[in-house]
């Protein structure tokens, strides 16, 4: 009788051991995923010439203009500035940068268009990954472009041009 006890009082003690080491657990909620875009600065190509020929004048994301074909760079008026937007997001959000092609700037004088084209992002490529701290600290994405000025414009582009571009920030 002796041994039966201890088996029964080691099945009580086995049963006892098995219910307390079952834990369960709840995997955490993913973290929202919100992002939040600001214009901080507005893309700006400067003054310049243009011939007959035409050419392009593009500003890059670390604000260097350059000039091509028959396009004569002027160092007066509006300074060259690439945009600049603060990304707000959880630090390691993978973000892509979409555009819609070319965009046409208006001559508000005359109503002659130019085309726009965005082509330049300090993030290398059009996606990247958030790197600031935290979501309420900036991560600055500036962006340069291009524009084309067509050949045979006769002089007839002289003035100020406005336009918008739209950009899309999606997160994965």
């Amino acid at each position: 009788m002796h041994s039966f006890s201890f088996y029964k009082t080691s099945f009580w003690l086995l049963l006892f051991m098995c219910s307390i080491v079952e834990i369960t657990a709840q995997e955490n909620p993913p973290i929202p995923i919100e992002v939040e875009v600001r214009t901080s600065r507005n893309l700006n190509f400067g003054s310049f010439t243009a011939g007959s020929a035409g050419g392009n004048v593009t500003v890059s994301y670390d604000d260097q203009r350059t000039v091509d074909g028959d396009i004569f760079e002027l160092n007066f008026g509006q300074p060259v500035s690439a945009a600049l937007f603060d990304v707000y997001a959880n630090p390691g959000t993978i973000i892509q940068i979409e555009d819609m092609g070319s965009y046409p700037l208006i001559n508000q004088d005359t109503g002659i268009e130019i085309q726009m084209l965005i082509n330049s992002f300090s993030t290398g490529q059009r996606t990247f990954v958030t790197q600031a701290p935290n979501a309420q600290t900036p991560n600055e994405v500036f962006v340069g472009g291009t524009l084309q000025i067509p050949p045979d414009n006769s002089g007839n582009l002289p003035g100020t041009y406005f336009g918008t571009f739209t950009l899309n920030f999606i997160h994965q």
